[in-house]
């Protein structure tokens, strides 16, 4: 019978702290290295993303963009950008007439804006940004602050809390015509529908802000003086006025169209022509028909009146030819009388260019 062997005794187990693996330096240097990398694109990354806060999604981003639609005189696009356009409802809130027609912000009257730099953006209550913007109109130099709010989510852009439009109350007196900028309106284009244009008309017209509007009249037979108006306030009502002037050719066709008439009132073989400025009264028996000639017309002026242009009176001269009977001997002489005499009048200017002149007398119901 075989004798089982003892097991072998075990290995004794070392004591002390395991013993140390070699180091990596080049390892280690490597992983500082990417950790340093990472941490700084990352503070790159969060600066990028403030600085685009800032600049293209920002506030100061959206004024940028409105200058650029304005500059290239791209009044579509200053429209779309948030907070611009005002609805019929919008225009009382935002301290404008409510009024205030849309018609006139279009490209084709849009100011000459340049040299545009940013100033500063600064917090405002309630979250509102206020941007300022240095910019040059013509000649002037200005500066306009704008308040904007922010719109939806981190990325989504700003609007116009308050839109950088302003107004004009604009009175074209005396003509419906009108030019802004160089181009040429009539107030029919811009008066609400229900308002019925007349010798003298007043319209609110939206512009944008800033902006510096030239308005005056400039056609063949009336002109004005011109009227500028620096807008650099949104919100803002802002007041110009033409008031247009007959032109010499004006004149001269008044001066047609007055002389046909008092030629037409030559015309009535009476003493006393119906509605006409002139007559003649004779004691004795007239004898065949009366015969009248216009022979010192009238040098006339234009005035404005309430719903037209007015003739004041002007001296003029009529010479009658005429039969006599005498009543005591029944002899017959020819009589030849200058009649002074003094004419007035409307002129009326239509759109079309049409100028209709009308004579007035004492009866007519003028207060001449």
């Amino acid at each position: 019978m075989s004798q089982v062997q003892p097991p072998a005794p075990a290995s004794p187990v070392p004591s002390g702290p395991p013993a140390a693996r070699p180091s990596n330096p080049e390892k280690t240097r490597f992983i500082i290295i990417w950790v340093i990398v990472a941490v700084m694109f990352l503070g790159a990354a969060a600066s990028a993303v403030g600085s685009l806060q800032r600049t293209v999604y920002g506030a100061r981003g959206t004024v940028s963009e409105y200058f650029d639609a304005l500059q290239r005189k791209d009044a579509a696009a200053a429209l779309q950008i948030p907070g611009v356009t005002l609805s019929s409802g919008d225009l009382k809130g935002a301290g404008l007439p409510d009024n205030s027609s849309s018609a006139l912000l279009r490209g084709s009257v849009m100011p000459d804006v340049s040299d545009v730099s940013f100033v500063s953006d600064e917090a405002g209550g309630d979250g509102i940004r206020r941007v300022t913007f240095e910019y040059t109109l013509g000649e002037n130099e200005g500066s306009t602050t704008f308040e904007l709010k922010k719109q939806g989510g981190f990325f989504s852009g700003w609007a116009f809390a308050t839109s950088p439009l302003a107004a004009v109350n604009l009175s074209v007196n005396h003509t419906t015509l009108f030019s802004m900028n160089g181009a040429d309106f009539d107030v029919r284009q811009v008066a609400p529908k229900k308002t019925k244009p007349a010798f003298e008309n007043i319209v609110n017209v939206l512009v944008f802000t800033p902006g510096e509007y030239t308005y005056t009249v400039d056609t063949d037979l009336l002109t004005a003086e011109e009227t500028t108006v620096f807008a650099d306030t949104p919100g803002n009502v802002e007041e110009a006025a033409v008031d247009a002037e007959p032109t010499d050719e004006f004149i001269e066709e008044a001066q047609k169209q007055f002389n046909a008439q008092l030629d037409e009132c030559a015309t009535q073989k009476v003493l006393q022509p119906t509605g006409c400025p002139f007559g003649f009264t004779i004691q004795d028996r007239v004898s065949g028909d009366p015969a009248w000639e216009i022979t010192e017309y009238p040098e006339i002026t234009l005035e404005p009146g309430t719903n037209s242009w007015e003739i004041p009176n002007s001296a003029a001269t009529a010479t009658l030819k005429v039969d006599v009977q005498d009543l005591a001997d029944g002899s017959i002489s020819s009589v030849t009388e200058r009649v002074p005499f003094k004419a007035f009048g409307n002129v009326y200017l239509f759109a079309d260019g049409t100028v209709t002149a009308q004579v007035l007398t004492k009866d007519s119901g003028s207060d001449e």
